[in-house]
């Protein structure tokens, strides 16, 4: 189950109590919980705050929480850790809890036959496959194809063709699906496609040649023998995905016919345990997005401030270059005030003004011949 950090509750602990107090709530140290509210964007009480409390004196004020704006992952509680509310307790996720709670029910328990009227379609092209089976390195008959993945000793091929056929029906029953993967026979589960594969392990010792081939080498004649030999251990073991995904084996107190409400309880632990991961990169995705988001508005915003800026200090360059020549115009018209202004004078003046109306920004709807632009034809 993926639990996220309550922010608003941190803050009011962390305000409410000193760290010391909130931390083992968290699984925490004090330090560590500081560190915590560090990454969470949580402001934390100064040195010497709760000192100041306890005698009375003023403090700083509870500060608002703010929007977070940290890595989404940081959010969510890590596997493992306690929640407050059931630190002695393991969260299992409801989902799971309903599978394993269904296998521990005594009417539910799978009863593998001794005998099997009909086989099931995939355990029927497997007995055919282990009519002619390749034979692996341990000199042990397996199937081949795409089938179900089935290597065990001759002694063993019974009981583990029935052992197949009593749990993908029970998994079948069960409302997931068996389907031909790519390679070998897959079980859907939880949107997870796990791998069944029956297996029995061999123990191993150093070759014994036989008579014939000793006599063979101590006349000179060319001989090979491997370094080792395999000998069937016959305990059977159920797997899936290799292991990862669940296993059982043959034990001195248990077989794995009765173990096989446990295999589909591990089975489903991966399966719902990717499960949980994918909705939670899912929230941290989605998470990560809106903090994206965010951070593109707060950018949008600082640009078009930036821009409005920038245009404010040109306005304000633009009228002092028109005040500036306004008073140049004023300065000569008085100059010469005592003379008669001449025809290029009084145009000039004129001509000045005018500009000095069309680069003031306070003057609007001033046009002029430099607003055009002249593109020249090639």
């Amino acid at each position: 189950m993926v639990e996220r950090y309550d922010r608003a509750k941190l803050l009011d602990e962390v305000w409410s109590e000193p760290v010391q107090a909130v931390a083992p709530r968290y699984g925490l140290s004090d330090v560590g919980l500081k560190k915590l509210c560090s990454r969470l964007q949580i402001p934390t009480p100064p040195r010497g705050h709760w000192a100041k409390v306890k005698v009375g004196k003023r403090v700083s004020p509870r500060p608002k929480l703010r929007e977070y704006t940290g890595h989404p992952g940081y959010l969510y509680r890590p596997v493992g850790q306690p929640s407050p509310q059931a630190q002695a307790t393991e969260v299992v996720d409801s989902r799971l809890q309903q599978v394993l709670t269904f296998e521990q029910q005594p009417e539910n328990q799978i009863v593998v036959p001794e005998r099997i009227k009909v086989w099931h379609p995939v355990v029927a092209a497997a007995r055919e496959a282990l009519v002619r089976p390749i034979i692996d390195k341990r000199g042990m008959p397996q199937t081949h194809g795409n089938g179900l993945n089935i290597s065990v000793s001759a002694a063993l091929q019974s009981r583990a063709l029935r052992v197949a056929d009593t749990l993908l029906k029970a998994l079948e029953k069960r409302g997931y699906s068996v389907q031909q993967g790519k390679q070998p026979i897959e079980v859907v589960m939880f949107g997870d496609a796990l791998r069944l594969r029956l297996y029995e392990p061999s123990l191993r010792s150093d070759y014994v040649p036989s008579a014939a081939q000793l006599t063979a080498k101590a006349k000179g004649g060319w001989s090979y023998w491997p370094k080792w030999q395999f000998t069937p251990s016959g305990r059977l073991q159920v797997m899936a995905d290799e292991g990862f995904g669940g296993k059982i084996t043959d034990s001195d107190r248990r077989s794995v016919e009765q173990q096989l409400n446990k295999l589909i309880g591990l089975m489903a632990t991966r399966a719902i345990g990717l499960l949980v991961r994918n909705e939670r990169q899912a929230i941290e995705d989605a998470e990560r997005q809106r903090v994206r988001e965010i951070a593109l508005e707060r950018k949008h915003q600082y640009d078009a401030e930036e821009q409005r800026l920038a245009k404010l200090e040109i306005d304000a360059q633009n009228w002092r270059r028109a005040q500036a020549i306004r008073e140049y115009l004023n300065a000569l018209e008085q100059g010469v005030e005592q003379y008669e202004l001449t025809v290029e004078q009084r145009e000039l003046l004129r001509w000045g003004r005018a500009k000095a109306d069309w680069i003031d920004p306070l003057k609007l709807g001033v046009v002029d011949v430099l607003d055009e632009e002249i593109v020249i034809p090639k």
